[in-house]
């Protein structure tokens, strides 16, 4: 009889360690996630919506423009310098 009582409590204590290492697994991290209702923009060269929090932001002939990345403004940039 003890030895079940025994058995029971560590089976119990290992399935709350194994909640407990679960609940700390971090999940996506919070300061990449959008506002909620930020707006959207579409970059110019690929067509990506990404958000305008998160864009890559130039000004451009006076007008600004957002990319979804550093790789799309300098193939963008480097596009208007061959028209």
């Amino acid at each position: 009889m003890i030895i079940k009582l025994i058995i029971g409590i560590v089976f119990i204590y290992l399935v709350y360690k194994l909640f407990s290492v679960w609940k700390a697994v971090p999940g996506p991290a919070k300061k990449n996630l959008p506002a909620a209702g930020e707006d959207l923009v579409e970059d110019p060269l690929c067509h990506t919506y990404v958000p305008m929090s998160h864009a890559c932001r130039a000004s451009i002939e006076g007008k600004t423009l957002y990319f979804c990345s550093r790789k799309c403004l300098e193939t963008y940039t480097e596009e208007q310098r061959k028209t």
